[in-house]
């Protein structure tokens, strides 16, 4: 395993809480994450959210940064490409698929889906300005 990049790691878990916060809070979808009975508070943040959150960010700017590199990728098009294919059949459908089967609704997961693939997206373009990749 690779050194890791702490600029890189905060950066990525910045992106991570600001996106989310907008994503999930009332300002985009009003109270869509909250039918169905399951309800996303995202501002309640304990230590076992942070921790999720702090490893999530490690993960994906660890697995992006090698995939960065092993794929020669240099400009936002194949950014955006690799983090439309993670975000989209390696993360987002996974989630998506499990989410379904715990019974969380259609629009919900629509919306957890493209933030999983946007996430993808502005942390590789994180990884690939912060580390020079």
């Amino acid at each position: 395993m690779g050194k890791v990049n702490l600029f890189t790691l905060l950066t990525a878990v910045i992106v991570q809480f600001v996106v989310g916060y907008l994503w999930f809070g009332s300002y985009l979808f009003g109270d869509v994450m909250t039918t169905g009975g399951h309800g996303i508070d995202f501002l309640k943040l304990d230590v076992t959210s942070l921790l999720l959150l702090v490893f999530s960010g490690y993960g994906l700017t660890h697995v992006l940064g090698t995939l960065i590199k092993t794929m020669g990728v240099k400009d936002i098009g194949g950014i955006t490409k690799l983090g439309l294919t993670i975000g989209g059949f390696g993360i987002g459908l996974p989630v998506t698929v499990l989410l379904n089967l715990m019974g969380f609704g259609h629009i919900m997961l629509l919306v957890i889906f493209t933030y999983l693939v946007l996430i993808t997206i502005l942390t590789g373009i994180v990884v690939m300005k912060t580390k020079g990749a």
